[in-house]
């Protein structure tokens, strides 16, 4: 097998492994009781899958930013800032929804080509589909993808996911997200997107594969650019949890049977269903790192001016 064909099949194993998993209810996450921030006037923010959900018809973690509090004490607006898992199970109902609720003018796709190819999105009427692929399967390395050419030859999905956990740790993951030039141009073109294209009261939606990691970047940096605090940034970021459940008490059964250690068995669960505060953590301590801060990467490496900022601040919150 050449390695172009490795690399396509590695990236379409691991979205139909993702894939395949059962769908979960939206209620009881690991991080359920965790208390809620409090923003920079004072306030507590309410923040739960039960304020933020939206209610799409065959998609999963699909949600709204609306709602939390920013930049001047504003807040998101309601129904315009959208986020969620892959939409290639989105039924027509759902699809009525995003056309005619939400008016929805733009898809932002995450994924991989491999990924995109294996599960298209379906069609919303009026919505315009942008690809912008944060990485690509090259980023496995050459000894991840003989052992991946072993597990798929042998038809062993679960050793797929054991070599992906042992050897490309979300950790290196997150930072390729936001380090290398290829997840940088993915969120800039979002942002100009946002900036040039969007006009007051069109709503967007933003995905990837499980609507977690990718997406949940896009979000972050997105809240960030609007003013957010950080509590906030990481409380929209661990409701993933929340909405995954019994896929991550699954994947955690999976993990123990499959003898992993307890790191592995983090790595594990956080590939297949979860999000964990510490990936996050180390995402965001590599962007101030290397840039100083993350209004700095935002402007220096995304490109955002001022200018730009306060356009986003202005169609965005009220």
């Amino acid at each position: 097998m050449t390695r172009e064909k490795l690399t396509r099949a590695a990236g379409l194993l691991l979205a139909a492994t993702l894939l395949l998993l059962p769908s979960c209810a939206k209620r009881g996450g690991d991080q359920a009781g965790q208390a809620p921030p409090e923003n920079r006037q004072g306030e507590t923010a309410v923040i739960s899958s039960e304020t933020q959900k939206i209610d799409l018809d065959g998609v999963r973690n699909a949600r709204q930013l609306g709602g939390y509090l920013c930049a001047d004490g504003r807040r998101v607006k309601d129904g315009v800032l959208l986020r969620s898992g892959a939409l290639n199970a989105l039924t027509e109902a759902g699809a009525q929804t995003l056309a005619e609720q939400y008016h929805l003018k733009y898809i932002f796709d995450f994924r991989m080509p491999s990924e995109r190819e294996a599960q298209p999105d379906a069609e919303v009427a009026g919505a315009e589909n942008l690809s912008l692929s944060v990485f690509s399967s090259a980023i496995y390395g050459e000894k991840i993808l003989k052992e991946l050419q072993e597990a798929m030859a042998a038809g062993n999905q679960g050793q797929t996911m054991v070599i992906l956990a042992k050897n490309q740790g979300l950790t290196t993951i997150y930072q390729n997200m936001l380090l290398t030039p290829e997840g940088q141009q993915a969120y800039a073109a979002f942002f100009r997107t946002l900036v040039d294209d969007v006009e007051e009261g069109e709503a967007v939606l933003w995905h990837c594969t499980q609507g977690k990691d990718r997406a949940g970047m896009a979000s972050a940096l997105l809240l960030y650019a609007l003013g957010a605090d950080e509590a906030t940034v990481k409380a929209d970021y661990l409701l993933t949890n929340d909405f995954y459940p019994d896929l991550i008490q699954q994947s955690k059964e999976q993990a123990q049977a499959l003898g992993l250690t307890e790191e592995e068995t983090r790595e594990f669960v956080a590939l297949a269903a979860s999000v964990d505060e510490g990936f996050f953590d180390a995402a965001m301590a590599s962007v101030k790192e290397n840039y100083g801060s993350v209004q700095n990467y935002l402007q220096t490496q995304l490109g955002l001016t001022d200018d730009d900022l306060q356009t986003l601040r202005d169609k965005f919150l009220e």
